[in-house]
């Protein structure tokens, strides 16, 4: 019989985002930057930021006036029939996405929802790992760990614009990334 050690969380990891290496070829995750709602030793919950629906949430649900604009985004292969609204908050301590229940809908100022609309956003699905299972996948280079930036957080509008961003960040992890990152989806066709 062999001992088991305990899962230890080296590193918090909430509110930072992962990035998709290139050797990383699941469809649900390949080309995608997710950004990182909760990780503790029980496991971890994100969403993708660059896989954008091109759908409003107005289009998707029955909406009140003052969110109906919010973009949805593809946020992962978990409960992909889920329709999840956050609030992205820029925090002296790092960045968050504040979940938003239909009781907070009222609490959004008219005035401001023009702005609000810009960290606003509406994801259907998540993705998520049980514990171990993340900091498995980041030993086995499947992620890159990233701090998140404003320009990196802007909602991009197309699946080309998330993909340019996603290379992007390939070709300032160095040009064997970036390289990798041109390869096509499918190189039997290459």
């Amino acid at each position: 019989m062999r001992l088991q050690q305990p899962h230890q969380t080296e590193t918090e990891l909430t509110g930072s985002l992962l990035v998709a290496l290139p050797s990383l070829v699941d469809p649900n995750f390949r080309r995608t930057i997710l950004f990182l709602t909760h990780h503790d030793q029980e496991g971890a919950m994100g969403f993708i930021l660059n896989r954008p629906r091109n759908e409003c949430l107005g289009q998707l649900a029955n909406a009140p006036e003052e969110v109906a604009d919010v973009p949805v985004f593809s946020g992962g292969p978990v409960e992909p029939k889920n329709l999840i609204l956050t609030h992205l908050l820029w925090k002296k301590s790092g960045v968050r996405f504040q979940s938003l229940g239909e009781e907070d809908l009222p609490l959004l100022d008219s005035e401001k929802n023009s702005k609000e609309n810009q960290t606003l956003r509406a994801f259907t699905g998540y993705a998520g790992w049980t514990g171990g299972q993340l900091e498995q996948e980041i030993n086995e280079k499947s992620w890159h760990l990233l701090k998140p930036s404003p320009a990196i957080l802007q909602p991009v509008h197309t699946l080309e614009d998330g993909i340019k961003l996603w290379k992007g960040i390939m070709k300032d992890l160095g040009s064997m990334y970036y390289l990798l990152a041109q390869a096509p989806d499918d190189v039997s066709r290459n």
